[in-house]
């Protein structure tokens, strides 16, 4: 299913910070939800509504919203095998403020 790709102003100063690299594959499979659909990007389902879109050793933490529109709340670059509860408790925060 396609979807449109929305991001919090905190998640595009995320992005800003990683290499040219890793924004293009970034762009890339946010590209990919929008022309595509989201079942091509590899994804999994975090908790409390919550959703990860792995990119590479890149994460992007976000919720589904009305109307197919995904809303990035997080982007960081994975360290651990398993997404870390600082980076989940920070997503679920922006995404309750907005």
């Amino acid at each position: 299913m396609k979807f449109k790709v929305t991001k919090l102003k905190q998640a595009e100063k995320e992005i800003a910070a990683l290499t040219p690299k890793q924004q293009k594959e970034l762009a890339d499979d946010y590209n990919i939800i929008e022309n595509k659909g989201i079942e091509f990007v590899k994804r999994r389902f975090l908790q409390k509504g919550l959703f990860e879109i792995k990119t590479n050793n890149v994460r992007s933490l976000f919720k589904y919203q009305e109307n197919e529109i995904i809303l990035i709340a997080l982007v960081y670059q994975k360290q651990t095998n398993k997404a870390p509860q600082f980076y989940i408790d920070l997503a679920q925060k922006r995404l309750k403020e907005t």
